[in-house]
């Protein structure tokens, strides 16, 4: 099993080759095959670290490559699709979604983004159940509940219920879950009048459920009550 850094030190290779104009090898995918279960398989291969999500659709949406923007049409092939998908994943995890919309808007012909992200899936740069199982990670690690996660990893044809890290998660039950939206609003309470609805929307749009929302806003709520009481009677 490759770890990341051989995983791109090959992908620069392939690019070095591509732009000395040679058609870099698929030679690659026996050695980053594995044996390993797939999910096993996504949580080795990149680590969520390897992400940089920001906002928009879970920080997929990035600025274009300066470089690829000079390239001219005639030369939108499938190997020059391969070259771009080397240098996006080579700075963070993309979804093959995500890839195929930035090919093609970027003018590439279908049939030559489908072949790039079939060599791209093959030699394991590309892998949504990797993109899927890091993502969920990541979101729990910045505080945020997972809706927003799941319905994007829906849209890629993916239970999320299938994933390691959903599962794990969920296996710590509600109780937990609820006391992740409840630290989320004591590190940064609402400051509106209406204090509890507040409290509600701002967990509903951080991605929480909305039972979770309700009742984490609640304690919240009486937490700052109780709170406002003994100030009152000290």
């Amino acid at each position: 099993m490759p770890d990341k850094a051989a995983i791109l030190a090959s992908l620069r290779a392939d690019i070095a080759a591509l732009e000395a104009g040679q058609s870099a090898p698929d030679s690659r995918s026996d050695r980053f095959s594995s044996s390993e279960p797939r999910d096993q398989h996504a949580r080795t291969v990149l680590a969520p670290s390897a992400f940089e999500l920001g906002n928009g659709r879970m920080g997929e949406r990035a600025g274009h490559d300066a470089a690829s923007e000079n390239e001219g049409a005639a030369d939108k092939t499938a190997d020059m699709a391969y070259r771009r998908i080397l240098r996006w994943v080579s700075v963070r995890e993309r979804s093959s979604a995500y890839l195929r919309d930035r090919l093609l808007k970027d003018d590439f012909a279908p049939a030559d983004v489908e072949e790039a992200l079939s060599r791209a899936a093959r030699v394991c740069i590309v892998d949504d159940r990797r993109y899927a199982d890091a993502l969920i990670r990541m979101r729990l690690t910045a505080g945020k509940g997972l809706r927003d996660a799941e319905r994007e990893i829906a849209e890629l044809g993916i239970n999320p219920a299938s994933l390691d890290a959903w599962i794990e998660h969920h296996e710590q039950g509600r109780d937990f879950e609820v006391q992740r939206a409840l630290t989320a609003l004591r590190r940064r309470p609402p400051r509106a009048k209406q204090a509890r609805e507040a409290a509600f929307r701002r967990l509903v749009n951080q991605g929480f459920a909305t039972d979770i929302a309700s009742c984490a806003a609640r304690k919240w709520y009486e937490e700052r009550e109780r709170e406002g009481d003994s100030r009152d009677h000290s």
